[in-house]
């Protein structure tokens, strides 16, 4: 009889108070933890973002390098879908020929001498519907030379999710760098 008590208290399994703080707890940390995880994720597709500038700048560079000039369109690129701040835009999908989950169109804006490349994206509720726009300037310091600088125009709701590369400037200055 004495061994059969024992047994019983041994197996006597978890309270209800017990799995309800338990299941309380991992609440809260999931609470916790999926800002943190939709922040990185975020930030892991504007990284995405910047690379596709990268592609477009060695675009234009060439372009300069071989014509001397900048164009008014984005090179080696099909027809502009239209026109949006006084220069050509593409959307992702006729640029690269795909879609993509966040970026939604390229813009391609002259401004004086230089350009513009901006790359936006869908305004999703996830990002509480902010307008998520990465911009690689690109000054003619001379005949034959570029400089390039990705911005995020200073808006601080797009800062935390661009690497700091492009946390700086202005688009519009273009004699501070």
């Amino acid at each position: 009889m004495n061994q059969m008590k024992r047994i019983s208290q041994s197996n006597r399994g978890f309270t209800l108070l017990e799995l309800l703080v338990v299941t309380a707890l991992i609440g809260v940390l999931a609470s916790m933890a999926a800002p943190i995880y939709q922040n990185y994720s975020m930030q892991a597709r504007t990284v995405d973002g910047v690379l596709v500038l990268e592609e477009l700048r060695r675009r234009v560079e060439i372009e300069f390098n071989r014509r001397g000039e900048l164009g008014t369109e984005i090179p080696s690129s099909p027809t502009p879908s239209g026109e949006k701040f006084g220069g050509p835009f593409y959307t992702y999908e006729a640029l690269f020929g795909q879609s993509h989950d966040m970026w939604q169109s390229i813009e391609y804006q002259p401004k004086g001498p230089h350009r513009v490349i901006v790359l936006r994206a869908h305004r999703n509720p996830e990002w509480d519907n902010s307008d998520i726009g990465i911009h690689l300037q690109v000054r003619r310091t001379s005949d034959t030379e570029l400089e390039f600088r990705c911005t995020v125009n200073n808006i601080s709701t797009r800062q935390d999710l661009v690497p700091a590369s492009c946390k700086d400037g202005d688009v519009n200055d273009w004699s501070s760098w």
